[in-house]
């Protein structure tokens, strides 16, 4: 393949130019870096009328050729054309014989990398950036010409010019905190290879040699806990500076060889305060206790000191309303823009549902329908790109099992288990958390759940690690799930004796035995299902307020942290997850349908075919403005969706419920928690 066509061109000119309609029907991509995951490149060939398929495996690449290609030319009239197809095979992963051979003899190879794109970096460097990151890699190459760079300049680039991370002016101790901040805190996703080369590079500085570098650049955790146990000291030295009328006492960090460290870190700095604020009313830190807090009243730091509970909740309620606003994400955000406003949101709703009448409820309901209606025009125009992403990090609920396997193949000895929570929404994950009992620290993440959010699409979708139109034949049951996980290990190398699937989970009646099941020292993957949420969920008549309490009761009672715990005990990494979360809605009127659904969900239906789907939506479209003619991404041919986006059911006018099947931001983005043995509390201080 030719370098980058010019200095003019986008990268994907490299990619797009040999996938032209008029040099063949069929492509079989080489694409061992996922470019062809990049939206603008799926956007681009969709116009040009190819379908796309990431390679899996062999049998499932025949049932989508025979049932999207091949059925779809015969039924064409008047047609000597096959339907243009375009195969990316991961070939770090997979062999391009691997691929059925009457297909690939009519196809048109092509081998894509990221070295084709940007000859000027090397290769390593490039690997480990995500491909929404690549346009700001064009332009500044296009910028700075920097010519060919070896291993070390590359990273040193892309230090600056993609992550802004300049370490030759980080020279005091409020630049590497505000540094450490945006790395730490979302702004961005620094790849450790070039963490590593941050804290090679201020290591060197001995105004830093006291400094936990590695530990805290490296781990975001660490970095919190780092955090944590310093600021005590910060909050002591603003009491004892107050009376004297000391505006802030000077940061310090230094250590005597014979004494303890002698530490106040600037928290004060401008650029620093404004991620503290945010850390603690999301819950990344958390308030200290102090004799009399109200000495504090008009100082900044109060954000971060327990007081009286009711002013603690009022203060943080109304810090997140105001963090909320200022950060939605617009209709045309990256992915990962919804994934890290989704806690933030959580945290304050599961606020406002367990201590209701201290939120305005207009302010609450209005702040809701600015969130529903930008998600709803962004779901509509970039989910159908998700699945395509690469597993690793997981984007989609069906990547988590990819991620458990690479667990899996680091070691002989590895053993990784999985718990759904069925219908647990993010909110009501930050609810339970509270109740749950740790013995290592976890690592929360969001994934976004399958659409319609079902539990026999998106639920099923993650225990057989496939995309919904994979299990077409099972698509409105979950029967399918013991066979589907065992298969899938199998095919990671497990044996049927290592592998373990349980479901209808929740209760104290089966918690010991299920700990001494997971006991068995065979055992190495590990599904087990609790369906005690999705169960409230179906009965209940509070609404989310009353969710929120029972969730809170059954999280009280225990079963999650023995279960966690035992897991953490015998050796297991920990995956918890859910496979869709709940909204409270109200009614808009049942839809008179006779038998024609195939699912009948309160914020969801499905049809056989389209024309059946349109005809009945053009009957409730003036009676609902949140339903939306759902698009056929990843589902199958005969599986076509009404769904809700807003706080709309189909159910009688009025009617409130709890349900799920729609497209809201509680409903899609759910939460995923990771929680890894190699993770030891340290005390950074």
């Amino acid at each position: 393949m030719a370098n980058r066509l010019s200095k003019t061109n986008s990268w994907r000119d490299t990619v797009l130019t040999p996938l032209m309609p008029e040099l063949s029907d069929y492509f079989v991509v080489e694409d061992p870096d996922h470019l062809m995951t990049d939206p603008g490149i799926q956007a681009e060939l969709i116009q040009r009328e190819f379908e796309i398929y990431p390679f899996d495996n062999s049998i499932e690449l025949r049932h989508f050729y025979e049932l999207k290609i091949r059925r779809k030319h015969l039924t064409k009239i008047n047609s000597n054309q096959a339907e243009s197809l375009v195969i990316s095979i991961d070939t770090d992963t997979s062999s391009i014989n691997d691929i059925p051979f009457d297909i690939t003899k009519n196809s048109r190879k092509v081998s894509l990398s990221l070295a084709d794109c940007f000859p000027e970096l090397f290769q390593d460097v490039l690997k480990c950036l995500e491909p929404e990151e690549l346009d700001s890699l064009d332009r500044a190459i296009s910028e700075y010409t920097p010519g060919r760079l070896g291993d070390t300049a590359s990273r040193d680039f892309v230090l600056r010019h993609i992550y802004q991370i300049a370490p030759e002016v980080i020279q005091t101790s409020s630049d590497l905190l505000r540094t450490l901040l945006r790395i730490h805190y979302r702004d961005i996703q620094l790849p450790a290879i070039l963490k590593s080369r941050l804290a090679e590079l201020l290591s060197k500085r001995s105004q830093f040699k006291d400094w936990p570098l590695d530990e805290i650049i490296s781990n975001s955790h660490r970095f919190f806990v780092f955090l944590q146990n310093h600021w005590p000291a910060y909050v002591s030295a603003i009491k004892d500076s107050l009376p004297k009328e000391v505006k802030e006492p000077p940061a310090i960090y230094q250590a005597n060889k014979n004494e303890p460290p002698e530490v106040i870190l600037p928290f004060d700095h401008d650029d620093v305060r404004i991620y503290i604020d945010n850390l603690f009313l999301e819950g990344f830190l958390s308030p200290i206790e102090i004799n009399s807090p109200d000495d504090l009243a008009k100082h900044w730091c109060l954000i971060g000191v327990k007081q009286d509970p009711e002013k603690e909740v009022r203060k943080r309620i109304s810090g997140l309303v105001s963090l909320c606003r200022d950060t939605l994400p617009d209709e045309d955000s990256k992915h990962q823009a919804w994934l890290h406003f989704a806690p933030r949101w959580a945290e304050l709703c599961s606020l406002h549902y367990t201590n209701k009448g201290v939120l305005d409820e207009d302010t609450f309901a209005e702040l809701t329908e600015s969130i529903d209606g930008k998600f709803k025009v962004w779901m509509l125009k970039y989910y159908n790109s998700l699945h395509n992403h690469p597993p690793n990090p997981p984007v989609m609920l069906n990547h988590i099992p990819r991620s458990m396997a690479r667990e899996i193949a680091s070691s002989n000895t590895a053993k990784t288990a999985l718990i759904l929570i069925d219908g647990l929404a993010l909110d009501q994950w930050v609810t339970l958390r509270s109740s749950i009992i740790f013995s290592q620290a976890p690592t929360e993440l969001s994934e976004f759940a399958w659409v319609p959010t079902v539990t026999s699409v998106s639920r099923q979708a993650l225990f057989t690690v496939k995309a919904p139109y994979q299990f077409a034949e099972t698509i409105h049951t979950t029967s399918a799930e013991p066979k589907a996980w065992l298969q899938f290990w199998q095919e990671q190398g497990l044996t049927q004796s290592e592998v373990m699937y349980q479901k209808s989970l929740g209760t104290d009646d089966d918690i010991s035995v299920l700990i001494d099941q997971l006991s068995d020292h065979r055992l190495r993957s590990v599904g087990l299902v609790i369906n005690t949420v999705d169960d409230i969920m179906h009965g209940m008549k509070l609404g989310s307020e009353g969710m929120h309490n029972q969730v809170k009761l059954w999280g009280e009672s225990g079963y999650l942290s023995k279960l966690i715990n035992a897991l953490i005990d015998y050796g297991f990494s920990v995956h918890i997850a859910s496979d869709h979360g709940n909204v409270e809605a109200t009614g808009c009127g049942k839809i008179s349908e006779g038998a024609v659904a195939d699912s009948r969900g309160e914020r969801a239906r499905v049809y056989q075919t389209e024309i059946l789907r349109d005809e009945i939506f053009k009957r409730i479209e003036n009676e609902s403005k949140s339903a939306v003619l759902w698009p056929q991404i990843g589902l199958p041919s005969d599986y076509w969706s009404i769904v809700m986006s807003e706080r709309e059911a189909f159910v009688s006018n009025n009617q409130s419920i709890v349900g799920h099947g729609g497209i809201a931001i509680e409903e899609v983005i759910v939460p995923y928690i990771s929680i890894s043995r190699e993770l030891e509390e340290v005390d950074y201080s």
